[in-house]
């Protein structure tokens, strides 16, 4: 599996003591050096943002580190790595640990020389031999294979990933599988992590949680269970934030190079990090073993983890179809610069732009209900909202030209979206679509009518029913809003930090709905009727509105 790498490049050692670029430390880091052990939290307080962001810098809490450590560290440990060592949390944790030999060897690299300065220095007074490399882990010319892998590697997206193309194309050279061009930074950690395991080797990696649901997953879910290596997976609850500064649910991904053909993979769900505890102590509520043949690679991970859910629905799968068999679902409206494209009715008519634009809601928060009407776009029109998006066709006339001029003075062509439009002020088409699905939420996504007939942006997905029937459309909204409906979207949802949920298009059309030719033509009449009822109830009779949901989620037990 480990084979040596012609593209790696080897980087110079830090020796103890010194730092390299002592001379050419910034002032805010020359701050740090005045005292000996630096905590995350005081590091990340005195580093710029930009500084961070720039090396992908998230720190992991000492609970959760120990934790780590004391998974990986065993009895034949002797040789460790730590790919991103940051201010030395991992490996300080590793050091603690009673059945570590004191002659193990100890490897550690991160690309930034600064965070490594903070790291040497602060583990010093521990009088433990560390070999501290300055250099990025994905080129490193690895001296060996490790028994114990720690590592929080660096949250650094696709597109700010440096020399990408290059980087994909060796990774697909050297270990055998096409990553997906989507694919964030820590993705190509685990790859080469995986390869650096000694037989009996180890590693505890803790990342976002996206990747077990995401299409970009679907290359490195493959290639760990195909090398038999994943162990386990311990996902926090998505409401909690691991990652003090970082909106991102996380997990732990335990891999094992000595596992047994077809042992079972552990899957967790740990609440929050307060309640971590060894996999053997966990409540059996918020474990599962699972055959490593039962996890495809293209499916939603994170469906099989357990956690508290509500009941399943008691609906017939035969009566189910995906979404996308009876609709097309599409994103919104994505205009790139919403400051300059996305105007009030007063600065549309100041600038003489009536022409040159069309209603669009902007914002979800905009459509609070289950429908939205003509009444409410007045409403907002009345409170001055932001109502208008800019719709140039054709030549542009003086005063649609002056707008244009304006905005390439303040940037806007540069922007990423309107520099690769051509013309870069020309707004995307889409059709209008009968029924809005809200992208994010923290409470229940909601399904939208749009009864007002107008434009939308990227707050919502829009879903366009192939058959063009009202009452149709009125039962498909009813159950996308029922709670059979959010049973089954915990299969397809995408969770980040503090509960903030995300639906693609592409989850929304595998969503499972009733064919509407399993629904008799009474009880489309009586779902549609009550729906009606409902939409109207939610705007000032809240109690309705619950009786008739209820109401309607007994009507599909009918099914």
């Amino acid at each position: 599996m480990h084979r040596k790498d012609p593209w790696s490049r080897p980087a110079p050692t830090i020796a103890s003591g010194a730092f390299s670029h002592a001379n050419h430390l910034p002032v805010w880091a020359e701050v740090l050096t005045q005292t000996t052990r630096v905590e995350a939290a005081k590091y990340a307080s005195a580093a710029p943002l930009e500084h961070r962001r720039r090396f992908g810098q998230y720190f992991t809490p000492p609970r959760i580190a120990a934790w780590m450590a004391d998974w990986v560290v065993q009895p034949a440990t002797r040789t460790v790595l730590d790919p991103a060592v940051g201010t030395g949390v991992l490996l300080e944790a590793v050091l603690a640990q009673p059945r570590l030999p004191r002659t193990a060897q100890i490897d550690g690299y991160d690309a930034d020389p600064v965070v490594l300065h903070v790291c040497r220095q602060g583990l010093a007074d521990l009088h433990r031999p560390l070999n501290l490399v300055h250099g990025d882990f994905l080129h490193a010319a690895l001296p060996s294979r490790y028994d114990a892998v720690v590592c929080n590697p660096p949250y650094i997206r696709h597109r700010a990933l440096a020399e990408r193309t290059t980087l994909y194309q060796h990774f697909e050279q050297q270990y055998g599988l096409r990553l997906n061009r989507f694919s964030n930074s820590y993705v190509l950690f685990l790859v080469k992590i995986a390869q650096s395991l000694s037989a009996h080797g180890r590693a505890a990696i803790i990342t976002p949680v996206d990747f077990l649901n995401a299409n970009f997953g679907a290359p490195i879910k493959a290639f760990l269970l195909r090398a038999n290596l994943l162990d386990g997976i311990l996902v926090f609850g998505h409401s909690t934030l691991v990652f003090d500064d970082a909106n991102v649910a996380a997990c732990i991904v335990l891999l094992r190079a000595d596992r047994l053909p077809d042992a079972p993979i552990q899957l967790a769900h740990v609440p929050t990090e307060a309640e971590l505890a060894p996999l053997d102590q966990l409540p059996s509520t918020w474990l599962s073993s699972v055959s490593p043949r039962e996890l495809e690679p293209n499916a939603k991970w994170l469906a099989s983890v357990p956690g508290p859910r509500t009941p399943s629905a008691p609906l017939h799968r035969q009566h189910l179809v995906p979404l996308g068999q009876l609709a097309a679902v599409r994103r919104g409206i994505a205009t790139g610069a919403n400051e300059f494209f996305i105007l009030t009715a007063a600065e549309r008519t100041q600038r003489g732009l009536e022409a040159e634009s069309r209603l669009c809601i902007t914002k979800a928060a905009q459509a609070p209900y289950l429908d939205f009407t003509a009444a409410d776009v007045d409403a907002l029109l009345q409170a001055d909202k932001k109502l208008y998006l800019l719709d140039v066709q054709g030549e542009l006339t003086p005063t649609a030209a002056a707008y244009v001029a304006a905005g390439a003075h303040r940037g806007i062509p540069q922007r990423y979206l309107p520099k690769h439009r051509q013309p870069w002020y020309a707004s995307e088409q889409r059709p209008v679509a009968p029924l809005w699905a809200t992208t994010f939420t923290r409470r229940g996504f909601r399904f939208v009518l749009n009864r007002a007939g107008i434009a939308h942006l990227t707050a919502f997905h829009g879903i366009y029913p192939h058959a063009r029937d009202p009452e149709l459309l009125l039962v498909l909204a009813a159950f996308l809003n029922s709670s059979w409906a959010a049973t089954l979207l915990a299969q397809q949802q995408r969770r980040y930090g503090s509960g903030l949920l995300k639906l693609e298009p592409l989850d929304l059309a595998a969503l499972p709905v009733p064919h509407p030719d399993a629904i008799p033509s009474t009880l489309r009449a009586e779902i549609a009727a009550l729906y009606l009822a409902r939409c109207a109830a939610e705007r000032g009779q809240p109690a309705d509105a619950t009786r008739y949901a209820m109401t309607i989620d007994q009507l599909w037990q009918r099914l």
